[in-house]
C-alpha cells in the first residue's frame, strides 16, 4: 500500500496515516488530505477520515483534472478542483468491504462495488 496518493494535476495529496478496525473486521485506512501543503482533513472529512480498505484500483484524478475522487468510507466524495467544493456521492453501507475500483470514463466517474456499479455524470453530477 502506498503511503500517499497524489493528484497528477494539482497539489492535492491523500496521506495514509494508519489503520482502524472499529468493529468485526471492518478494516479501514486513516488518512489526511493536504491541499497546497495545508492539512485540510477537518474541512473535508470532519472527524471521520477513514478510507475504504481495498485501494489497489483507486484512481484519484479525472482525466482533465477537474475532479479528485476520495474513496471515503460510506460512498466517497468528489472535490471540484476549481472551486474546492466537496460533492458527496450516494451512501453505500459497508463500502470498505464492497469497494473494488473506480475509474473515470469520458465524462463519468464509475465506482464498482461487489454488488453494484454506480456512475456519476461529471457535468451534471447526477447518477446515470
Amino acid at each position: 500500500m502506498p503511503e500517499f496518493f497524489k493528484s497528477k494535476f494539482h497539489d492535492i495529496k491523500l496521506v495514509i496515516t494508519g489503520t482502524e478496525e472499529p468493529n468485526n473486521g471492518r478494516e479501514l485506512w486513516v488518512a489526511d488530505i493536504y491541499m497546497n501543503g495545508i492539512n485540510q482533513t477537518e474541512k473535508y472529512f470532519g472527524s471521520w477520515n477513514w478510507l475504504n480498505w481495498n485501494l489497489q484500483n483507486y484512481v484519484m484524478d479525472s482525466p482533465d483534472g477537474s475532479y479528485v475522487f476520495i474513496p471515503a468510507e460510506g460512498g466517497g466524495f468528489l472535490i471540484n478542483t476549481s472551486t474546492l467544493e466537496r460533492i458527496d456521492l450516494p451512501y453505500n453501507a459497508l463500502s470498505t468491504i464492497k469497494f473494488l475500483k473506480n475509474e473515470f470514463t469520458g465524462n463519468a466517474l464509475k465506482i464498482t462495488y461487489t454488488d453494484e456499479v454506480i456512475s456519476v455524470d461529471l457535468h451534471t453530477l447526477k447518477l446515470t
